[in-house]
C-alpha cells in the first residue's frame, strides 16, 4: 500500500493548533521543514524572523544548522538578502564561494556545501527567511529550489497567523505590566500621603525626586516604598 503523506499546509496548520507560544512553534516548524524536504537531501533548516522593536525570533532543526545560521544570517551572509525580503539566494558550492566574507569557512567547518535562503511572505514590517542546508554541492537546482520555495510559501500562511497571535499576546502582556506598575505607584502615593500628611501631587513629586536622584524608574521607587511598609507590618504582627 502506498503511504499517503499530508500536504505541507495541513502539517503546518496542525503545528500551529498545538502551539501555545511562538518559539516552540518555530522550532517544530524548522524540524518539519527538514522532514518535508529530506527526500531532496536537505539535512537542516533554519527560520529567522525580524520585527521592529522585537527580539529576533529564530529556530533551527539541529545544532549544526544553528551554528551555520550565525554565518548565513550575518550582515555579510547570504541569508541577509532573503531576510530583507528580496529574492531567493542559492549557494551552489560553499567551498568554492568567494562572496560573503566569513561564510565559506564556516560552511567548510560544518560540512555544508550548498544552501538556499528563501524569503517568507509576512505581514507589515516583519521580515523572515527559511534557509535549507545540504552537504551535497549543486543541490538547489530549479526543481529542488521550487520545493523549498513552496515549503516557505506554505509556512508563511500559518506564520502570519502565528505572528498576529504573538503580537496580541505581547500587547496583553505589556498592558498587564502597565496596569501592575500603575497599581504599585498608586499604592506608594497613598502611603507617602499618609506618612507625610501631604497632597497627592506632593506625594507624586516625592517619588519623582527620588527617581531622578537615584536614576531609577518611578515604579522601582514605588515598589520599595510598598515593600518597606509591608515588612514593617509583617514584623509588627510577628511580635
Amino acid at each position: 500500500m502506498t503511504e499517503v503523506h499530508p500536504e505541507p499546509a495541513a502539517v503546518f496548520q496542525d503545528l500551529l493548533l498545538g502551539a501555545e507560544e511562538l518559539q516552540p512553534y518555530l522550532s517544530e516548524l524548522a524540524v518539519v521543514a527538514v522532514t518535508l524536504l529530506g527526500a531532496s537531501q536537505v539535512l537542516g533548516c533554519s527560520i529567522l524572523i525580524d520585527r521592529p522593536r522585537r527580539t529576533r525570533a529564530e529556530a533551527h532543526s539541529d545544532a549544526r544548522t544553528a551554528r551555520m545560521a550565525k554565518a548565513v544570517f550575518a550582515p555579510e551572509g547570504p541569508g541577509a538578502v532573503g531576510l530583507s525580503g528580496g529574492e531567493s539566494v542559492v549557494v551552489t558550492d560553499a567551498w568554492n564561494e568567494r562572496r560573503w566574507h566569513g561564510f565559506p569557512g564556516a560552511a567548510a567547518a560544518e560540512g555544508i556545501r550548498s544552501l538556499a535562503s528563501v524569503p517568507l511572505s509576512l505581514e507589515g514590517t516583519a521580515r523572515g527567511a527559511l534557509c535549507a542546508f545540504s552537504p551535497r554541492p549543486h543541490l538547489f537546482q530549479p526543481r529542488v529550489l521550487r520545493l523549498v520555495e513552496r515549503t516557505a510559501a506554505e509556512a508563511s500562511r500559518t506564520l502570519r497567523l502565528a505572528l498576529r497571535i504573538d503580537n496580541h499576546m505581547n500587547r496583553a502582556h505589556n498592558l498587564q505590566a502597565a496596569l501592575e506598575s500603575r497599581t504599585v505607584v498608586d499604592i506608594a502615593v497613598g502611603i507617602i500621603m499618609a506618612q507625610n500628611s501631604c497632597s497627592q501631587e506632593a506625594a507624586v513629586e516625592i517619588l519623582r525626586s527620588v527617581s531622578n536622584t537615584r536614576n531609577i524608574k518611578i515604579r522601582t521607587v514605588a515598589a520599595g516604598v510598598v515593600a518597606a511598609v509591608s515588612d514593617r507590618v509583617s514584623t509588627h504582627f510577628e511580635e
